[in-house]
């Protein structure tokens, strides 16, 4: 089912009828806010032209930390937390290198002490005798202990596996909670992997599975390139999924130590790897990407998704961040002109519909898909004359693409 459909006839009928797809994302919604808590923090004092980094921190007298974020120019950022993270030292990283150091300001923030509020207010200072020593001087990526229990990585698959089947690609919208826990969701390889091979990542869109790549896939190189896939659920926010595929990379080319890769995503999955993009080069942990390739990706956001938000008697998570007036698209390409990496951005301009007279790939709007920030942003921009999937199996795209990545590896 198209996006357009999927709101025009699940939101009427879920009003009219009541929807099992709506009452089994309601209960999955209770689910997850039993086990995280969502927090808005605002720096009291705003930093310009400085990385403030947040770490996540089961225990504080551990010297590990369970996560992070990082924001550059900006006050506030929203958080999702596990309820087992207990603790956030927040500093401002002047130097963006992830490591505080004594002269940085920073505050330690006991989550206890916020049980029951939303919004968290803090200012950063210079404090000798409150800096948590075990912290100072110590590179984030030998502090990070990432725990990874409901995902795989690394692990080898087909795409005719389960976790690709379309009932999957639903669940994982409808039912992300589910999703996750009946394993469907990861970083995964389909061939074992090879350090003489260039890893190719593929991230797809919204109710989809790496399975919409097959195409695409089955085209390259595998003498040269070994293929990854990244499979997530759908429906919740980008910005999540964002940071899930940022722990995720982390975690594998720290272990393999990967030198080049290429990633390519298609529709909403274009978002959510800029959006990665923005995240990681905080620190440069994504320097090892040689170039990052979007698909008919709705840059500018999706109309039906606003609609949603307005008027469905339950929010998708991933409808907020779709909406074209939210802060997700907003700030998607507000500075990754700092560090670039090499964007090729594809769109497709045939409806695939006799009668329909916008000018769309079926899905996506030309004016989402083409917009301004994004083009500015792409280094190449290639235009086919194809809908929204099957611009997957265009051959000038693929000639296209195997030109792109050979550039960016020179």
């Amino acid at each position: 089912m198209t996006m357009r459909r999927l709101f025009s006839v699940l939101l009427l009928s879920s009003i009219l009828l009541g929807c099992s797809n709506f009452k089994n994302l309601s209960h999955e919604m209770k689910a997850i806010d039993t086990i995280t808590h969502q927090y808005t923090l605002i720096l009291d004092q705003p930093t310009s032209d400085s990385a403030v980094v947040i770490e996540q921190i089961k225990d504080i007298n551990k010297s590990e930390v369970d996560g992070y974020d990082g924001i550059i120019d900006s006050d506030s950022i929203k958080l999702q937390l596990s309820n087992d993270v207990h603790y956030l030292l927040v500093f401002e990283d002047k130097n963006q290198d992830l490591t505080l150091q004594a002269d940085e300001a920073f505050s330690v923030i006991n989550l206890r002490d916020h049980k029951d509020k939303s919004t968290i207010e803090t200012t950063l200072s210079i404090n000798e005798k409150a800096l948590p020593k075990a912290f100072v001087d110590r590179p984030l990526s030998s502090l990070l202990k990432i725990e990874l229990d409901l995902v795989d990585i690394g692990t080898v698959v087909n795409l005719t596996d389960p976790p690709f089947e379309k009932d999957n690609a639903e669940l994982g919208m409808w039912q992300p909670l589910t999703f996750l826990l009946e394993n469907n969701a990861g970083l995964y390889f389909l061939s074992e992997y090879d350090p003489n091979k260039i890893p190719i990542l593929f991230v797809h869109g919204i109710n989809s599975t790496a399975l919409d790549f097959a195409p695409l896939i089955e085209k390259i190189d595998k003498s040269k390139y070994q293929i990854w896939v990244f499979n997530y659920p759908s429906g919740l926010s980008l910005s999540l999924n964002s940071k899930g595929l940022n722990n995720l990379l982390h975690t594998v080319t720290t272990e393999y130590k990967v030198k080049q890769m290429h990633v390519v995503a298609h529709s909403m999955g274009g978002l959510i790897v800029a959006n990665s993009m923005r995240q990681c080069r905080i620190g440069q942990l994504c320097h090892f990407i040689n170039s990052i390739t979007t698909i008919s990706s709705p840059f500018g956001g999706v109309g039906s998704a606003k609609q949603g938000v307005e008027y469905s008697p339950v929010v998708m998570p991933a409808w907020v961040d779709l909406n074209p007036d939210g802060k997700f698209i907003a700030d998607l390409f507000t500075d990754n002109d700092k560090i670039h990496t090499p964007h090729f951005l594809a769109f497709g301009y045939n409806s695939g519909d006799l009668f329909n007279t916008d000018s769309n790939d079926g899905v996506i709007d030309l004016s989402s898909q083409l917009s301004r920030q994004a083009q500015l942003h792409a280094e190449q921009i290639r235009g086919y004359d194809e809908n929204h999937l099957s611009i997957l199996d265009n051959d000038d795209l693929f000639d296209d693409l195997s030109d792109f990545w050979l550039k960016t590896e020179q």
